[in-house]
């Protein structure tokens, strides 16, 4: 089963594809600065369909948006993110959205852990010792936490 997992962002946005407990691909899709808003989320959903496109995943797993200090930026977040899961609806991609709390848990057994725990872990679940910077860590964290929630559920619902 292949799953691709995203955090979210408008400048940078991390992706990963996993099967299984295997990295096959993660990055980043980093728009110009100079683009406008509708530029940058134009050109992350035509990187995203042709990332699709290239792995044909099963699932699609978002980290949802953390809002701190700026709604603006949320809710700009939350466009793009609407585009995504519209993407892989279109496509026939079921697709979970999972808080950052619930994502640093399941990976490290602790919701306030830190990114850096995060990609410990990470490291140590995949065997994948390459990541670039905290967002291919978040999006592979991501498409791991769908997998365990998936085979979690499959065990409560086996009976």
């Amino acid at each position: 089963m292949k799953i691709i997992g995203i955090d979210p962002g408008i400048n940078k946005l991390g992706y990963g594809v996993i099967e299984d407990l295997k990295v096959l691909e993660c990055g980043i899709i980093k728009p110009s600065s100079k683009l406008s808003f509708e530029g940058k989320v134009e050109y992350i959903l035509k990187n995203f369909k042709e990332f699709i496109a290239k792995y044909n995943p099963d699932i699609l797993s978002i980290e949802e948006i953390y809002v701190a200090k700026n709604v603006q930026i949320a809710l700009k977040i939350g466009i793009l993110i609407g585009g995504i899961i519209w993407t892989s609806l279109s496509n026939n991609i079921k697709f979970f959205l999972i808080p950052p709390r619930e994502i640093k848990k399941l990976i490290t057994g602790k919701g306030g852990a830190t990114k850096e725990q995060v990609k410990f872990m990470v490291e140590n679940l995949t065997n994948f010792y390459n990541f670039k910077n905290f967002e291919e860590t978040d999006a592979i964290a991501t498409a791991l936490s769908a997998l365990f929630k998936l085979k979690e559920n499959a065990l409560l619902y086996q009976r």
